[in-house]
C-alpha cells in the first residue's frame, strides 16, 4: 500500500492486479481510478497518470504534437530593461499590465518583456524541457522551440493559426513548432 496526495484528497493506494483502488482517507471511502482508453494508471511523481502510448500524454491519451520546422516562432520583446537577475524581472513583468511573460535574455542579460499570446519564455530550455512545460500548463495550446541554434521555449496560449503573424517567420530545421492537439 502507498500514499498519494491527490487532488487536495489523501488517499491510500491499493494494488490489486492492474486495478488501483484508492481509499479517500477522510471519509474511509473506496473508490477506483481508471484509464478511459484502457491503459493502466500509474503513479508518477507524487500523482495519478496513465501509461500513455508513444508521444501521447493527458489524462486519458488523446493528446499529442504536431510539429513544423517550416515556421519559427521567435517573438521580439515588447520591452526590454537592464535587469539581469531573474527574479527581479518576474517582478518587473507582474508590475507591468501588459506582460503576461518574461525572462532573462542568455545574450544580452536584458529582461525581456512579452504579451499575450505568450505564457512562457525561457532561454535555457531544450525541446523535451519545453514540451515537458506545455503538459505541465493546461493553457498552453503552442510551443516555439530552438535547438541546434541556441535554446529557447516559448509558450503560448494560442492554436498556430491564432498567433500573429508578426511572431512566425520561415526559418531552418533549426526551429520547431509544435501544437498541442487533445481530441
Amino acid at each position: 500500500m502507498a500514499h498519494l496526495s491527490f487532488k487536495s484528497i489523501d488517499v491510500d493506494i491499493i494494488l490489486a492486479g492492474f486495478i488501483i483502488y484508492c481509499v479517500n482517507k477522510d471519509r474511509n471511502i473506496p473508490f477506483l481510478f481508471d484509464c478511459k482508453n484502457g491503459r493502466i494508471l500509474t503513479a508518477e511523481n507524487g500523482t495519478l497518470k496513465c501509461n500513455c502510448p508513444l508521444n501521447t500524454f493527458g489524462d486519458d491519451c488523446n493528446c499529442r504534437y504536431k510539429f513544423t520546422n517550416k515556421t519559427t516562432m521567435f517573438p521580439k520583446p515588447y520591452a526590454e530593461k537592464f535587469i539581469s537577475d531573474s527574479a527581479i524581472c518576474d517582478e518587473s513583468c507582474a508590475n507591468d499590465i501588459r506582460c503576461s511573460a518574461a525572462a532573462v535574455s542568455v545574450g544580452t542579460r536584458k529582461c525581456c518583456h512579452y504579451d499575450t499570446p505568450i505564457i512562457f519564455v525561457s532561454y535555457v530550455l531544450n525541446e523535451d524541457q519545453c514540451i515537458e512545460k506545455c503538459n505541465e500548463m493546461s493553457e498552453c495550446k503552442t510551443i516555439g522551440i530552438g535547438n541546434e541554434m541556441g535554446l529557447f521555449c516559448f509558450v503560448f496560449n494560442a492554436t498556430f493559426d491564432k498567433i500573429p503573424d508578426i511572431m512566425k517567420q520561415t526559418d531552418t530545421s533549426a526551429f520547431s513548432v509544435a501544437e498541442k492537439i487533445c481530441e
